[in-house]
C-alpha cells in the first residue's frame, strides 16, 4: 500500500518492499512455503547508512495501520457537513484578508494625508508663512512619497489576496469533493486503487521502531480544521 512513499524514520532511507518464502511444513503439506512480505530499510540492509532502527517492518501490520488512519480521516470528514468544514475555514481566511486590507487602506490614507499637509506647507514656505525651511520640506516630502509608495504596494497586495477569495473557496470545495469521492470508493476499491488513493492523500510516511509513524499529507488538513484532529488520528 505504501511502496514509494515510506521511509525509515531513523536514517531517512527509503523502505523497500521485499517478498520471501520460509518453509513451514505441516501434516497436509510437508513442503509448505509461507510467503512473507516486508518493508525493509534499504540503507541499513545495504550498509549505506548508520541506522539504529528496525531492519524491516511486516507489510500487513504497517499497511493495516495506514488503512486505519485513512478510514478514520474519511469517517471524520464525512461526519461533518461540507458547509461547516469549508465555509468556516473560508470565513476565517477572508476575515484575515479583509482585516489586512482595511489596515493597509487606513495606513495609506493616513500617509497620503500627511503628504498632502507637507505639500501644503511648501506654498506657505514660499510665502514666508511656514515654520519649516524649503530644504527640510523637500526632504520630508521625499520621505513621505517613499512611505506612500511602500504602503500602496502593501495595499495592492492585500487587495489582490482578498480578490482571490473566490478561487480559494473553489479550491477548498474541490479538495473536499476529492476526499469524499475517495472515501466513497475506498471500501470497495481494489488493492491498486487503494494504493492510488493513499498516494493522493499521503505524501510521506516515516516509520520508527515499534511502528510509530510520522505522516505528511498531500492534503492541507489545516484547511479543514473544524472537527478534525489529524495528530490524534495518526498517533
Amino acid at each position: 500500500m505504501l511502496a514509494g512513499n515510506v521511509f525509515c524514520g531513523h536514517c531517512g532511507s527509503r523502505l523497500a518492499l521485499t517478498t520471501n518464502g520460509k518453509a513451514y511444513p505441516c501434516k497436509e503439506d510437508a513442503h509448505r512455503i509461507v510467503k512473507r512480505v516486508r518493508y525493509i530499510c534499504y540503507g541499513k540492509t545495504r550498509k549505506q547508512t548508520e541506522c539504529d532502527g528496525q531492519t524491516g517492518y511486516t507489510a500487513h501490520i504497517l499497511d493495516g495501520i495506514i488503512d486505519k488512519v485513512v478510514r478514520q480521516i474519511f469517517e471524520r470528514m464525512k461526519a461533518i457537513p461540507k458547509s461547516e468544514i469549508v465555509n468556516i475555514r473560508y470565513r476565517e481566511k477572508m476575515e484575515e484578508r479583509k482585516a489586512l486590507l482595511k489596515s493597509a487602506k487606513s495606513d495609506y490614507a493616513k500617509a497620503a494625508a500627511e503628504l498632502d499637509t507637507l505639500r501644503g506647507e511648501v506654498i506657505k514656505a514660499l510665502r514666508g508663512e511656514s515654520a519649516f525651511s524649503q530644504e527640510l520640506l523637500s526632504s520630508l516630502i521625499a520621505d513621505g512619497e517613499k512611505k506612500c509608495l511602500t504602503i500602496q504596494r502593501t495595499m495592492e497586495a492585500a487587495q489582490a489576496a482578498y480578490d482571490e477569495g473566490q478561487a480559494m473557496l473553489d479550491a477548498l470545495n474541490a479538495q473536499y469533493d476529492d476526499i469524499i469521492s475517495w472515501a466513497d470508493m475506498y471500501d470497495s476499491a481494489s488493492t491498486e486503487s487503494k494504493k492510488m488513493i493513499v498516494s493522493c492523500l499521503i505524501r510521506r510516511v516515516e516509520v520508527y521502531r515499534d511502528y510509530r509513524l510520522h505522516i505528511d499529507f498531500n492534503i492541507d488538513f489545516e484547511q479543514f480544521s473544524a472537527g478534525l484532529d489529524i495528530s490524534a488520528i495518526a498517533a
